[in-house]
């Protein structure tokens, strides 16, 4: 009796580990460098695919691509969120194409030049040049070499978020995307200037059926005084903006508020239920009259 006992507690342990691979994940990204037309310098960008793309029975299968900023620190924590997501059955499986900025971070991703005394078009306010790099260089790239469908995600953390938020204003690149990420956005740069485009562009939200998620952390017990002013201005631009998107009468904007998370903490949370945003309604935009 012992023996058969423990022959079943080894098959159901053996069985258990097998079914737990299934939860590991490997990053294995394809590198690409770009020499960009726009740009003084070249760009990496790294591309994950998900599993089973070269598999014979995914021959004809196309798959949506989530572009995310800030690629070389990012691509590790988004690839195994868009894995998680994808093996639960929370969003399909997609593909990543992960974009370096940490060269001229700021020159690239913040869309004007404050008027600050030291901030000039070299390091600041070039952002709508890096979106055309994206829109016209690396998205024709990736169309052209992968299998892609035309379900788009644009994501980004920090200077990244205000860079997605921008990009939904941007009409040279608003419409390549279907859903926009940004994770405690900047959006107090250059006086919240952003932010009341935003809201001068209720026309287009109202008009458009995009996602756009807004994410903010929420962590002001563990704020330094010194820099208390500073972080109520960034989070109460962030809020102006999630309410103005909610209020869209086509668009569908999601608003989060992780307390007790701080800038880089929310990163984990805010990356899911993001993805999760994106692709509620896929293959298509939800739309507000969708989800009302």
């Amino acid at each position: 009796m012992k023996a058969i006992l423990g022959i079943l507690i080894t098959l159901f342990c053996f069985s258990a580990f097998a079914s737990y691979e299934n939860f590991t994940y490997r990053h294995d990204p394809i590198e690409h460098t770009f020499s960009p037309n726009v740009l003084p310098e070249s760009k990496k960008v790294w591309v994950a695919l998900p599993k089973g793309y070269h598999s014979p029975e995914n021959a004809q299968k196309k798959y949506p691509v989530v572009y995310i900023t800030d690629g070389e620190m990012y691509q590790f924590i988004t690839a195994e969120s868009m894995w998680f997501a994808s093996i639960v059955g929370h969003i399909p499986q997609a593909i990543l194409v992960a974009i370096d900025t940490n060269e001229n971070r700021a020159r690239d991703l913040t869309p004007t030049v404050p008027d600050d005394g030291h901030s000039s078009v070299d390091t600041t306010g070039q952002s709508a040049r890096f979106q055309s790099f994206i829109n016209d260089e690396v998205v024709a790239f990736i169309d052209e070499n992968y299998r892609t469908n035309d379900f788009r995600v644009l994501a980004g953390h920090s200077l990244g978020g205000l860079f997605t938020i921008t990009a939904a204003l941007n009409t040279h690149v608003q419409d390549t995307f279907k859903s926009y990420i940004a994770l405690d956005p900047s959006m107090w740069w250059d006086n919240a200037l952003i932010v009341n485009q935003v809201e001068l562009s209720a026309a287009l939200f109202n008009s458009k059926a995009y996602n756009i998620y807004v994410a903010a952390a929420h962590d002001h017990d563990n704020v330094p005084k010194e820099f208390f002013a500073d972080y109520l201005a960034h989070i109460q631009a962030i809020a102006r903006t999630g309410h103005l998107l909610l209020a869209a009468d086509k668009t569908t904007g999601t608003y989060d508020v992780f307390q007790s998370e701080n800038h880089m903490s929310m990163l984990h949370q805010g990356l899911y239920k993001g993805l999760r945003a994106a692709f509620a309604c896929y293959p298509v935009t939800c739309g507000v009259s969708a989800v009302d």
